[in-house]
């Protein structure tokens, strides 16, 4: 396990197009999450709220993160079987660890200092003087965060782990039980209650998210289930058809436990001080069954629509990395002016989002994918605009280097 395999000549468009997708959805996400009714959710809150914001927020959070992790553990498995465990673990600091210390120190600052003044905005006659005295009081530095990187710090605590226990991962999820399950009914039912079981865990039957650092063990574990599923089809990659008789039409299944996933929440945060049981059953059996029905239907629509290359495509997957991690700087420099403003929230949100996305997408072409940043995202610097891309061929070595993508140039 430890040894390097030669490289092997499969290409998965399918799966680098679903993981990018994920990732930007997590830029829409966050264009609602300042018009959203939830407290703490974002680093500014619009005086304008929605209820239609906290059921979108809801619905992308079900099964974005989830499908994302899916991804990222069946490239795992295929990074650590081609580099070995040592190359697998110099990529993942490079390709994880580095852009974490690196958002970190370039975005905290701005983020925290923008949403304090909106806070005092709000409440204050001279919120630039009161944001000034907080910052002199030395609050920045004691009220650090992970931001939205959170996730990052979750995949490398993962990544450690799989590349410790390798071998016995690939014994369990490479075993034949693991191929019958999959292509059986109860697919979809057995994950969802292994999911179901870490979400007991939670506040309110939820996927959480962080607010430090610290080693959130029941976080951990409620993404090591999504991971694990994604070793797995790895190890069983030459069975990926199974998910071509998920037909996306039982996504409308998801509509009835989305409201009533909705419901459940908002009764448990209607009444913080006691526990409702039922409401918190209920939240953390559907949001469970949620996550798992769009994961298979999602893989079962990119592996029939998405298999084939595309320089868009291909262009969309590589900018997708950046485009997570630099969007909350963009959005929140385009929400705060409209604070003002007493246009209805979904406006303020299409708004946000048509008026950040060209700035994203410019900053990459331009300033990250042909310089030095480039190479630390996308395993490599590449040329500005659309790659040419030919007939599929062999996967070259860098193919697996991305966190989240797995780019070349042509």
């Amino acid at each position: 396990m430890d040894s390097p395999t030669p490289a092997v000549s499969a290409r998965y468009h399918a799966f680098d197009a679903l993981r990018a997708a994920m990732m930007l959805l997590g830029v829409a996400l966050h264009s609602a999450t300042a018009y959203s009714t939830f407290p703490d959710v974002w680093w500014l809150k619009d005086p304008v709220t929605s209820r239609s914001a906290d059921l979108f927020i809801l619905f992308i959070h079900t099964f974005r993160l989830p499908a994302f992790f899916v991804m990222s553990g069946f490239f795992a498995a295929l990074l650590i079987e081609r580099r070995g465990r040592q190359g697998f673990l110099e990529n993942r600091a490079a390709r994880l660890g580095l852009p974490f210390l690196l958002g970190m120190l370039a975005m905290y600052p701005f983020l925290k200092l923008c949403s304090v003044y909106c806070w005092f905005l709000t409440r204050d006659p001279y919120p630039w003087q009161r944001t000034l005295g907080w910052l002199a009081q030395g609050r920045l530095e004691r009220s650090i965060e992970p931001m939205h990187l959170w996730f990052l710090e979750i995949l490398m605590w993962l990544c450690f782990a799989a590349a410790a226990f390798a071998p016995a991962l690939d014994r369990a999820l490479g075993a034949p039980w693991f191929l019958r399950l999959l292509r059986s009914r109860a697919a979809i039912p057995f994950w969802s209650f292994l999911t179901f079981l870490t979400l007991l865990l939670t506040e309110v039957g939820i996927l959480d998210t962080p607010h430090n650092f610290s080693l959130h063990a029941h976080i951990v574990a409620a993404y090591a289930v999504f991971f694990c599923f994604g070793w797995g089809l790895y190890r069983h990659r030459d069975s990926l058809d199974a998910f071509h008789r998920i037909h996306p039409a039982v996504l409308l299944l998801a509509l009835p436990c989305l409201y009533l996933a909705g419901g459940a929440i908002d009764r448990q945060l209607a009444v913080r001080s006691v526990r409702d049981w039922f409401a918190f059953g209920a939240s953390a059996a559907l949001n469970a069954f949620m996550a798992w029905l769009f994961i298979f239907a999602l893989i079962g629509l990119f592996l029939r629509r998405c298999s084939q290359p595309s320089p868009r495509a291909r262009y969309l997957s590589d900018s997708a990395y950046w485009l997570y991690l630099f969007h909350p700087p963009v959005l929140v420099l385009v929400q705060m002016p409209m604070m003002s403003l007493s246009w209805p929230a979904e406006v303020k949100f299409v708004l946000g989002l048509a008026c950040a996305l060209p700035v994203l997408f410019f900053t990459y072409d331009r300033w990250v994918r042909p310089t030095w940043l480039g190479a630390i995202l996308n395993g490599r610097a590449c040329p500005s605009g659309l790659p040419a891309v030919s007939a599929p061929a062999p996967l070259p070595e860098d193919r697996a280097d991305s966190p989240v993508l797995s780019p070349t140039c042509s």
